[in-house]
């Protein structure tokens, strides 16, 4: 048994146990999980055609167990993309696929040590993937481990382009944007993004009405990284799909901050496109 250094997701759906009961009674929901299976997980991860199909060229391993998934994929010396980065991008597309089935998802992502089989993975890369995201009382985000973190500063240091999936939640940490709008990460990569972005938020509108105080604030901070999109990404182009609440602060495209203006040129300030950093108020609300 060989141990090797992997970039591992840990992803934990939440809610979906009852969803894959359900789907033993009702076709509508059977066709959902064929797709999420037979589709989303086998995609491209990458819009370009660069051989980007992820078993052929990044050797990596999407297994599910129970009601979460384990994304994982071998770190090598001179990549084509980066395991942090291709495993972070399949996280992506499941979490999409994932809210478009009406739940939501909580994890972490991390660097270590791993020994894969097609059934199975071990090792402390996986333990600590789980440990870190497998917090019932967390929000519904997928947090870069300082593992991982470091990992990403040092492709940084290494001239890796500054990707724009990363972000930043309330208290600094690095999270996923996991609704990314690119149309390669949607459940249908030829579908319309505000089309799904409006199905998205009529799902957490339902569901800011929850009955459970704990699932309701998992929803309200959850539409503070919807908000942020909206309000962030050209792509979205109906802004007024922003949902009206206090919400917390998140931080989109954290590796891309606008360059500070020369004295000479701040009266180009007010022409100037919209930052990076979308903040959307600062208090997190809980659920006692």
């Amino acid at each position: 048994m060989r141990f090797s250094h992997h970039a591992v997701a840990y992803l934990d759906i939440l809610g979906f146990s009852k969803f894959v009961e359900d789907a033993e009674k009702e076709p509508d929901k059977s066709k959902q999980l064929c797709k999420l299976f037979n589709e989303v997980i086998p995609r491209e991860i990458l819009p370009d055609g660069r051989n980007s199909k992820y078993l052929e060229i990044f050797c990596m391993k999407c297994l599910s167990i129970s009601d979460s998934f384990i994304v994982s994929a071998p770190i090598s010396e001179h990549p084509t993309h980066p395991a942090l980065v291709v495993v972070s991008m399949k996280a992506i597309q499941i979490a999409h696929a994932i809210l478009d089935m009406g739940f939501l998802v909580r994890g972490a992502i991390n660097v270590g040590n791993v020994y894969r089989t097609d059934s199975n993975i071990l090792g402390t890369g996986y333990q600590s993937a789980v440990k870190f995201g497998d917090k019932s009382g967390d929000p519904p985000q997928i947090v870069l481990t300082d593992k991982a973190a470091d990992a990403l500063d040092e492709l940084l240091a290494n001239n890796m382009p500054r990707y724009s999936v990363f972000a930043k939640n309330e208290s600094g940490k690095i999270i996923l944007n996991a609704i990314h709008p690119e149309p390669s990460y949607l459940p249908n990569p030829q579908g319309d993004v505000n089309e799904y972005f409006r199905k998205y938020r009529d799902t957490i509108l339902e569901n800011l009405s929850h009955e459970n105080l704990k699932a309701r604030a998992k929803w309200l901070w959850f539409a503070g990284l919807f908000n942020a999109n909206v309000q962030y990404f050209s792509e979205i182009k109906d802004k007024s799909l922003a949902i009206d609440q206090e919400l917390p602060s998140i931080t989109i495209n954290y590796l891309n901050p606008p360059p500070p203006l020369e004295d000479n040129f701040k009266w180009a300030e007010p022409f100037m496109a919209p930052g990076v950093r979308v903040k959307i108020n600062t208090d997190l609300l809980k659920a006692e």
